[in-house]
């Protein structure tokens, strides 16, 4: 017998709730804000918009963004959980922040990449800063 999965769902973060969920995927991805629970409860209460990708009750995916909510964009973080990827659950989180940002608002849409994802942000409409003959600067402790 063949189980069908429910359509995963898209939704804005409640905190409350759904906070060790993502902080789960902080962890599964081993990125550095899940040493810190506090400040990434904190960075994702002050994001502009934070959305989840839930499946039977469980987070499977989620990406936040922060905007001066006029001109620019920021997306922060996407993450999927490692499992689940390749089943278009970035691409729905991607989507729902596109629509809340419109291009034809907000043109000014950042997001600074992993090596090796390219090809994903590509496929989603997304362009090097390079090929504007733009070039990107990051001011960081490493």
């Amino acid at each position: 017998m063949t189980r069908l999965r429910p359509p995963i769902s898209i939704r804005e973060v409640d905190l409350d709730r759904d906070f060790p969920g993502i902080i789960g995927l902080y962890r599964a991805h081993e990125w550095s804000h899940a040493n810190d629970p506090q400040r990434l409860q904190t960075a994702v209460r002050c994001s502009s918009y934070a959305v989840v990708a839930v499946d039977e009750n469980e987070i499977v995916g989620f990406a936040r963004a922060m905007s001066d909510e006029a001109f620019a964009v920021y997306i922060a973080d996407i993450l999927v959980t490692p499992e689940r990827q390749r089943e278009g659950i970035g691409r729905a989180l991607t989507q729902a922040i596109q629509e809340r940002y419109p291009l034809e608002t907000y043109h000014h849409q950042v997001l600074i990449a992993e090596r090796g994802v390219e090809g994903f942000y590509r496929s989603l409409g997304m362009t090097p800063v390079s090929t504007f003959g733009l070039t990107a600067f990051i001011r960081t402790h490493r």
